[in-house]
C-alpha cells in the first residue's frame, strides 16, 4: 500500500525578504507563520495548511517555477481580488475570458516582488455554454 503523502510547503530563494512577507500578508491576506529576519526565514500558511516558505539565501529565481498557483473558494472571489489588486499590483495576465464558458483555471496572474508569478483562480467555467453552442 502506498504511502498517503502531501505536499505540505515549498522552499523559494529571495534577498527581499520583508517586502515579500508585506506583499503575501497584506497585498493577498495569507497568514503569517513565521518570520525570523536574523535566520531569513519568512513561512506563510494557506487556508488548507500549505506552507509557502522563503530563505534569504540570494536573489530570487523566478525563472525556474512557472507559477505559484493558489485556487480560490468562488468565481465571485475571483472577480473580487482582481478588482482589488488591479489598482495596485500589475496584472501579468488576465485568464478570466478565456474560461468564462470553458473548464478551466479562471482567474489572473500577478506578479510578487520577487518576480515569482502568482496564478489566483477558482477551477471550473463560470457560465454554462449556451445549448445553441
Amino acid at each position: 500500500m502506498a504511502a498517503e503523502i502531501r505536499c505540505q510547503h515549498i522552499c523559494l530563494t529571495t534577498d527581499r525578504l520583508a517586502e515579500t512577507r508585506d506583499f503575501y500578508v497584506d497585498t493577498l491576506g495569507l497568514v503569517l507563520a513565521n518570520f525570523d529576519e536574523a535566520f531569513g526565514v519568512l513561512a506563510l500558511q494557506l487556508a488548507d495548511g500549505f506552507i509557502l516558505r522563503f530563505e534569504a539565501r540570494g536573489p530570487a529565481e523566478p525563472s525556474s517555477i512557472q507559477f505559484l498557483g493558489f485556487e480560490l473558494g468562488s468565481f465571485e472571489e475571483v472577480d473580487r481580488l482582481h478588482d482589488e489588486l488591479s489598482g495596485r499590483v500589475r496584472i501579468v495576465e488576465d485568464l478570466r475570458a478565456r474560461f468564462a464558458s470553458k473548464k478551466g483555471p479562471y482567474g489572473f496572474i500577478i506578479e510578487d516582488p520577487n518576480g515569482y508569478r502568482v496564478k489566483l483562480f477558482r477551477y471550473g467555467s463560470r457560465h454554462k455554454p449556451d445549448a445553441a453552442g
